[in-house]
């Protein structure tokens, strides 16, 4: 296996050297040395330059001004908890600053990532930088892929995924160089990188090679996933041969029909809708992901709504998708069908968001309907409410005498706390008064629930009912109110009643010692 490996890599080294310097706009083709006959490559495997070391990027003020008062009084606490926690702590609130695209603690990360040598908190910093695209660890990055061989392989996972996502193309050399080697570890990342941040050239070079036998079938699927995310037009006819052999490995076939519909050469429709008979499902999943790129093609156009209808629920479910994103209103028919008929609860869940982002009047009835119909059950209530709050193309005040429904039914209450966490995602003036409504509940969590929609909207109609809820907070009480702390945070009056508080308590404290 090391002979074959070793064998493997020099050919994936000696066909990837050549790389084409995308971001620089150079599409030349290589150059032929006269005497040899033999391409000159233009960059060579070996040690990268490192990058300038550089402080985060300026966030965008807008959102930092949104997360605040999304997420009031949490900057203090979170700065102390990367400054000061320990290193459960620590990953736990990156894994949620990750989830919410928390933009507000980039410098407190970043100098934390300076400061520790935890393997686990740096590999978590790393994943928080790939997820808002921030290069300021490219010049960690590089050093580790130029000498990886003392890291630990999740860490220099973790580099890979963080170079692919923010494109650190310095990083060429240093990755081709680890093509070269005999670790097989480092194999499967380091391709994957190739793809993410080469170009067309090193997709040519891989495709001559992707027939040796010494290839497994799993670095064989991996190449053609490769050649398909640098969608280089040059490996079409060899992606296609791929895709047509029947005796072929299912996933490399599924990959091949995904990667030539993604170079968009319009010959490529005929090739995919003949494969979309094929017998394999997964294979069919994937001829429909390649038939996504040709959203003005007829034929292919035809062929993604009728997949809609597909035995497998796996093509189903991509062909909704499709549809959606490539804006197909005339699958909405057939997708109001599936919400109906479908046994799959899968695919009706995926059709809801559907329809009403297509937004035809058709599906918007439908939808409209799920709201007022009390024959309907709450859950596609639910669903046809979230997606039609998303989209705001209908239905909005038939939604909120829904909730009002629900306030007056305790029985339903479970349909009330997720519509006021739908409203709670939105900032529109219709939704003052059902805040209100929320706030005035003599109802704990539905309470609370409307606090979230005023913390989101700030609505005017319903700043007394927060205030009056905030004066009722007390520290020094037996029995704490948390909605009325949580009223106080909101409006900023926290810290102004806790010191209040502080100094009756100590008063009434300094009483008592004179009396006595």
């Amino acid at each position: 296996m090391k002979r074959t490996f070793l064998l493997l890599t020099g050919i994936v080294f000696s066909c990837c050297i050549y790389a084409a310097e995308v971001s620089a706009g150079e599409n030349e083709s290589p150059s032929v040395d006269a005497g040899s006959g033999e391409k000159k490559l233009s960059h060579k495997a070996g040690k990268s330059e490192v990058p300038e070391q550089k402080r985060p990027a300026a966030q965008d003020s807008e959102k930092i001004k949104e997360l605040d008062e999304t997420y009031p009084d949490t900057r203090r606490e979170n700065a102390d908890t990367l400054k000061y926690g320990m290193e459960d702590d620590i990953t736990d609130l990156i894994d949620k600053l990750v989830r919410n695209e928390d933009i507000r603690f980039v410098d407190e990360v970043y100098d934390l990532f300076q400061e520790t040598r935890n393997p686990s908190v740096r590999e978590k910093i790393l994943s928080y930088f790939a997820k808002i695209e921030d290069p300021c660890l490219e010049d960690f990055a590089v050093t580790i892929l130029n000498d990886p061989y003392d890291e630990k392989t999740s860490m220099v996972n973790a580099v890979f995924s963080y170079v692919q996502k923010v494109k650190t193309k310095e990083a060429l050399p240093a990755v081709l160089a680890l093509l070269e080697k005999e670790e097989e570890e480092y194999f499967n990342g380091a391709l994957t990188t190739v793809g993410e941040i080469g170009g067309a050239d090193e997709a040519v070079y891989l495709a001559e090679y992707i027939d040796r036998e010494d290839l497994t079938v799993s670095q064989k699927q991996q190449l053609v996933k490769v050649l398909g995310k640098i969608r280089a037009v040059e490996t079409y006819d060899k992606l296609v041969e791929l895709a047509e052999d029947s005796d072929e490995n299912t996933f490399i076939r599924m990959y091949s029909a995904e990667a030539i519909g993604s170079m968009e050469k319009e010959e490529a429709v005929p090739v995919l809708v003949k494969l979309y008979g094929d017998s394999d499902p997964k294979l069919r999943t994937y001829v429909v992901k390649g038939l996504s790129h040709f959203p003005e093609n007829e034929e292919a156009r035809s062929l993604v709504i009728q997949a809609i209808k597909d035995s497998h629920v796996s093509v189903r479910l991509e062909a909704i998708d499709v549809c959606r994103k490539n804006g197909y209103r005339d699958a909405v028919p057939y997708m109001i069908y599936r919400l109906e008929k479908d046994k799959e609860d899968s695919v009706k869940k995926k059709c809801f968001p559907a329809v009403a982002e297509l937004n035809t009047k058709e599906g918007n009835e439908y939808l409209v309907k799920q709201i007022t119909d009390k024959k309907i059950a709450d859950n596609p209530k639910n669903r046809a409410a979230q997606a039609l709050l998303e989209f705001n193309n209908a239905g909005t005040e038939e939604i909120i005498e829904l909730a009002r429904e629900t306030l007056k039914d305790d029985r339903r209450k479970a349909l009330r706390y997720s519509l006021g966490k739908e409203f709670a995602k939105y900032r529109r003036s219709e939704f003052g008064s059902i805040c209100r409504e929320y706030i005035a509940s003599k109802d704990t969590a539905t309470q609370g629930t409307g606090l979230d929609i005023y913390s989101k909207g700030r609505y005017s109609e319903a700043e007394d009912d927060v205030r009056n809820l905030a004066l009722k907070y007390n520290p020094n009480a037996k029995s704490k109110n948390a909605n009325a702390e949580k009223a106080a945070r909101i409006l900023g009056m926290k810290e102004e009643l806790d010191k209040k508080a502080a100094e009756e308590k100590s008063g009434s404290t300094g009483d008592k010692q004179n009396a006595k």
